[in-house]
């Protein structure tokens, strides 16, 4: 990998709450926030402790990295629109602002920004406040597929790829391929 960085990227790690091991070295840990978190639960003894540590903090709507360095970008950002300052909710997930679409566009494209031709992005949402129809308005390249979970439905993992830099640019979603390929040779398979 390009200056040895692992090939994976999370761009809102948040407390890293849906990885396997939360000390992959595989992976490059993002968030804006630094923060610690005390919970006494009902049904369990001692302290629950919450810790958001990303081993770079940064905002994923200016990610530090150059372009097309890593194989897989995950972004899983905040979703709910309206949140108590010290729910739970707030500082386990974060909050989305009032200018979230400004906000998710941007950072759409600094995850394909940062991400290898071919590379694989995976989005999280899930559909509290927002549509996830009006979320995937706001990026750039149209998703390969998804998968709706949670006993409403209302969680989405959606996977894209990003296309070669034959490709002239990223299109909007439900752009043609004569929009997305824009004069570029076309491969026969």
């Amino acid at each position: 990998m390009h200056n040895n960085l692992p090939p994976v990227l999370d761009v809102c790690c948040g407390s890293r709450s849906f990885w396997h091991n939360r000390q992959d070295e595989r992976a490059i840990y993002i968030d804006k926030r630094v923060e610690r978190f005390e919970y006494t639960h009902k049904n369990r003894t001692g302290i629950y402790e919450l810790e958001i540590k990303p081993t770079v903090q940064a905002d994923f709507t200016a990610l530090p990295f150059s372009e097309n360095l890593f194989y897989l970008v995950v972004f899983d950002p905040p979703h709910i629109l309206n949140l108590g300052e010290h729910s739970y909710t707030r500082q386990r997930y974060g909050k989305l602002p009032k200018d979230w679409a400004s906000m998710l566009r941007s950072g759409f494209s600094e995850c394909f920004r940062v991400l290898r031709p071919y590379g694989t992005l995976v989005f999280k949402w899930n559909e509290y406040d927002i549509p996830v129809s009006e979320i995937l308005k706001l990026t750039p390249i149209s998703p390969l597929f998804g998968h709706r979970r949670g006993k409403e439905g209302k969680t989405h993992w959606i996977t894209f790829t990003k296309p070669n830099n034959a490709c002239s640019g990223l299109a909007p979603a439900g752009a043609s391929e004569s929009q997305v390929v824009s004069g570029a040779r076309r491969n026969t398979w």
